[in-house]
């Protein structure tokens, strides 16, 4: 069964009994493994494009992204993909630029092909007539705090021509304030709730947020400061990240924030009170008892989670609640930070990336730079471990270059010519592009093996083929976090122990 746009939905594949609720796998155990300084006070918080005309039909691109196309293979000689295989551009990964840094790490592999050497596409940061963002994103922390952008600068909202520009990173979107000659932190978490995101946040352990209680500003204040009950969201909320990185002459190395206005210039306000948010199923359902494998508490400009529980990192399957993209892994934390007895930032740009496209971010702001000028349609997969017999599993799909807000039909046959045993069955589903022409799909109940997967836009006749190996977990769920991973927790949480 494939489950693709525009609906999504979430289970956890790391707890049997939710596999056995969500999952038609009963075989499904154990899955994926993990992962300023304005001082005013900050206010309480309150609480398609035409189809694009067709064209002739696009040779099919062979292999993953990156690699260099050939004829298409006969079934006697089929090529072989490898999920997570990358560009082969033998530069660095990010490098300076004049005023910036150019960094590719969260391009989704994307490179330009085919116009000389392969190149690398990606993000940069940079100070120009926009923001000093090169500048801000160093003072906040830079990747050590903030991590990778994964946008270009942008308007807000996104049908926006004028105002603020912002840049968003894996864990912090910038705010650039021309009147002060600084960045803030921008209040993304009420964005999240004035696009009508909070009930896509809450299935993916994001609390609501709340209503404080008194008359006056400063009454509101005193209450959400409250709800700081988590000894540990507490240390994390006065420790300063930024210190042992920042020139700014009030941050001079020591472990906390001086004053409790800097608290809040990178935190914000709470918006909630820390949480053990419960699993929903289709249709929002709770699934009592069960609950997500991290507390959670949010806040107007981030958010918190500690993970208690020394299990895989969660996954996402069973799309059914709103039009909001599936995903496969979880998307609320950056690969590696979600280790037990730590308190990490939630990925608040990645999930404006996610779920927030062309709501929070427009996505012609999602696009890795340079533009490719003859681009080819590109698939990869995200696919988690498999348990030894097991039968079936779900990965996730995310496609690039296909046509502007086109169907495409994605075709999965048994890539083997003979075989001695039942052959697998085959899958065919369909997805639909956004403006950009990206399109993710969610395919469940896949039997384990290896696949060919043939994607075609219907309107622009644009194919990709390759063979996709159901055995091999792709590097996003087997890089940090898990029980082979490190004890230590990274900077973004202050240490805590187990």
């Amino acid at each position: 069964m494939a489950i693709t746009l525009p609906t999504r939905g979430a289970a956890r594949l790391g707890v049997v009994a939710l596999a056995l609720a969500i999952q038609m796998a009963p075989s499904l155990a154990h899955a994926a493994t993990a992962p300023a300084a304005a001082t005013a006070t900050p206010s309480p918080v309150s609480t398609p494009p035409p189809a694009a005309t067709a064209a002739p039909v696009a040779p099919p691109v062979l292999g993953v992204p990156g690699t260099t196309p050939t004829a298409v293979p006969t079934p006697s000689a089929p090529v072989l993909g490898s999920a997570g295989s990358q560009c082969t551009d033998p530069g660095p990964k990010d490098y300076p630029v004049a005023g910036g840094w150019f960094y590719t790490q969260e391009a989704q592999g994307l490179c330009i092909v085919g116009s000389g050497p392969d190149r690398n596409r990606g993000y940069l940061v940079i100070d120009d007539d926009r923001g000093a963002f090169w500048t801000e994103f160093r003072r906040y922390g830079g990747t050590d705090v903030l991590g990778y952008p994964v946008s270009q600068p942008y308007h807000y909202p996104p049908n926006s021509t004028d105002g603020l520009w912002y840049q968003a990173f894996e864990r912090g979107v910038l705010q650039w304030h021309p009147e002060e000659g600084r960045a803030e932190m921008a209040n993304v978490f009420e964005q999240f709730t004035e696009q009508g995101l909070d009930d896509d946040l809450a299935v993916l352990g994001i609390p609501g947020p709340e209503a404080a209680d008194g008359s006056s500003a400063g009454d509101q204040i005193n209450a959400r400061m409250s709800w700081l009950t988590e000894p540990r969201f507490l240390a994390r909320y006065f420790f300063d990240p930024v210190a042992a990185h920042s020139s700014d002459p009030f941050r001079d190395g020591q472990a906390a924030f001086a004053t409790q206005e800097q608290a809040w210039s990178f935190f914000g306000l709470p918006q909630s009170q820390p949480e053990r948010v419960m699993l929903l199923g289709p249709g929002r359902q709770p699934l009592y008892p069960l609950v997500h494998s991290f507390m959670a508490q949010r806040f107007q400009k981030a958010g918190m989670e500690l993970f208690l529980e020394d299990t895989p990192k969660e996954t996402f399957s069973t799309p059914t609640w709103s039009d909001s993209i599936p995903v496969q892994f979880d998307p609320t934390v950056v690969p590696g930070d979600g280790q037990k007895g730590c308190v990490t930032l939630t990925a608040v740009g990645m999930l404006a990336r996610s779920i927030g496209a062309d709501k929070l971010i427009p996505s012609q702001a999602l696009e890795p730079q340079p533009l490719d000028p003859a681009p080819r349609p590109s698939v990869q997969w995200f696919v988690p471990p498999v348990a030894q017999n097991q039968l079936s599993t779900s990965f996730q799909l995310m496609g690039a270059s296909f046509g502007s807000n086109e169907t495409v039909v994605i075709n999965m046959t048994d890539a083997r010519l003979t075989s001695t045993t039942t052959l697998l069955a085959p899958i065919t589903t369909r997805a639909t592009t956004t403006r950009d022409g990206s399109f993710n799909a969610v395919i469940t109940s896949a039997q384990v093996g290896t696949y060919r997967i043939t994607v075609t836009g219907q309107t622009t006749g644009k194919t990709f083929i390759d063979n996709i190996d159901l055995t091999v977990p792709s590097g996003i769920f087997v890089s940090g976090g898990g029980s082979g991973a490190p004890t230590g927790c990274k900077i973004t949480g202050l240490p805590v122990g187990n």
